[in-house]
């Protein structure tokens, strides 16, 4: 019966009372509950709200606007918490999504308003398993003055400026080195003074400590340089340099070996095993062992004296199907000449079948007639290079136009007289030069001439002799009486 009276006068004050205290008789809400103690509360202190396993199968309605639950278990993306009905959007909405980033993902994020980050002067930091994987600070992403980092164990030491590190274990040690990026698991890996590098790749510049200016893009591209000024592109290239300078190397593995300087290797394993400097290599070998000064498409040496470039193949200038030509690819025998067959095609030839030169003599002692211009009988070859003279017709024929120098001569037994003697070179039939005098007392006649001539191609040169008395012989013996054609241009 008391128990009764309690609770009749509890609805009672209910009905009278606005306000409502539990733990006090002054509540300064409309609710308020007190905790036994304020500084030392119990573990019973506390307001329990409804808990549910998963929402209600039927939606609450707009009587129900702002109704609290806590959820014990994840239901779809809703993970365990508290909960309000939320009735113009019918959906149950988690405490605190207006103000914090879901892991499962967020949605109706405006970018001016929401973001990661602080809204004070402190440095944001993420990790992974307590391990520092990004920093971002004034004006730093990572420590030091003005560096970017992002990626486990990258750029951990502060005292360099301006370097970029993404990756894993990205330039680690670096502590003076400025202005260097580098991207890729291990790139730069050892590198603590060295400065303005440029590295993008997994181990590329792996060793170099304080090596600058380099540039190396692809895997494992300049990983033992400790070196300045190099350029490697590739996988692996200028892989095993580790002092040489001002080399550049363009192409997978090219210079994957050379440990000088100032070379230029260019293709596929180009220069892979050169050892010494100043060399330059355009190839494409297929295999390592195919790299080598002979076998390179373009080879050359830039510190020889003088400095050499070599073509290990054919060497054409323009196209030799249209208008260029070929060169061989043989050197070809001492003597001979580099000569054209007019369609693209040159080739050695020895020097005597190129030019004409000729020798001829008589047979036979020439007897002459009683006056005027005879042509000498020329009828034995000693020598005729391109086959153009006829000891039919005793006269030499040019295959082809040029310059032709003629030198002829004659003797004659003793004449006793001084009639007048000659020699003469005829061009197509005509006198073209002579050389004449008379002949005094009783002694042998020799004549000799020598001009230069030129020729067209079917132009042909016979030898004339002139007397006035009949009983004139030549002498027939090859070292008096003679008849030679030697083309000079």
């Amino acid at each position: 019966m008391k128990k009764f009276y309690i609770f009749c006068t509890f609805i009672l004050s209910l009905q009278i009372q606005a306000q409502v205290g539990i733990g006090t008789t002054l509540p300064n809400a409309q609710l308020e509950i007190v905790s036994s103690n304020q500084a030392t509360p119990a573990n019973t202190d506390g307001l329990l709200i409804p808990k549910i396993n998963a929402f209600p199968a039927t939606n609450p309605t707009a009587s129900q606007q702002g109704m609290l639950v806590y959820l014990t278990t994840t239901v779809g993306v809703n993970a365990p918490g508290f909960y309000f009905w939320d009735n113009p959007t019918t959906s149950w909405k988690s405490i605190g999504a207006t103000t914090g980033w879901s892991l499962l993902g967020n949605a109706g994020t405006t970018p001016a308003t929401k973001f990661l980050g602080t809204t004070d002067d402190n440095d944001f930091v993420i990790k992974r398993n307590s391990i520092r994987a990004g920093f971002i600070g004034n004006p730093n992403t990572t420590t030091g003055n003005m560096n970017t980092s992002f990626g486990a164990n990258s750029l951990l030491n502060p005292s360099g400026t301006r370097n970029t590190a993404i990756g894993t274990n990205v330039m680690p040690s670096n502590s003076t080195g400025i202005l260097n990026v580098a991207v890729g698991d291990q790139s730069m890996f050892s590198n603590t003074s060295g400065s303005t590098n440029s590295a993008m790749g997994v181990g590329a510049l792996y060793s170099n400590t304080n090596g600058s200016s380099n540039v190396a893009i692809g895997r494992n591209a300049l990983t033992t340089a400790n070196a300045s000024n190099n350029t490697a592109v590739g996988f692996g290239s200028l892989r095993q340099n580790a002092t040489g300078t001002n080399n550049t190397a363009l192409g997978y593995q090219s210079g994957y070996t050379a440990t000088g300087s100032n070379s230029v290797f260019i293709g596929y394993n180009a220069g892979y095993n050169e050892t010494t400097s100043g060399k330059l290599y355009i190839e494409n070998a297929t295999l390592t062992t195919d790299s080598s000064p002979n076998n390179a498409l373009i080879y050359g040496e830039f510190t020889s004296s003088p400095k050499v470039v070599r073509t290990n193949a054919q060497l054409q200038i323009g196209n030799p199907t249209v208008s260029g030509y070929s060169l061989p690819t043989i050197r070809g025998n001492a003597g001979q000449l580099l000569q054209t067959d007019g369609a693209g095609s040159t080739s050695w030839v020895d020097t005597a079948s190129n030019i004409s030169i000729v020798r001829t003599n008589l047979s036979a002692d020439q007897s002459l007639g009683t006056g005027g211009w005879q042509k000498l009988n020329f009828n034995t070859v000693a020598f005729d290079t391109k086959s153009e003279f006829n000891t039919g017709t005793n006269r030499f024929t040019a295959i082809k136009a040029g310059y032709y120098e003629i030198n002829a001569g004659f003797h004659t037994f003793n004449q006793s007289d001084t009639n007048y003697y000659a020699i003469a070179v005829y061009k197509n039939g005509s006198e073209y030069q002579e050389t004449a005098s008379h002949h005094f007392g009783s002694n042998l006649i020799s004549r000799t001439i020598n001009c230069i001539v030129y020729l067209n191609a079917s132009d042909y040169i016979e030898i004339y002799a002139h007397n006035i008395t009949s009983g004139t012989t030549i002498d027939s013996y090859s070292g008096k009486t003679y008849f030679e054609v030697k083309q000079i241009k």
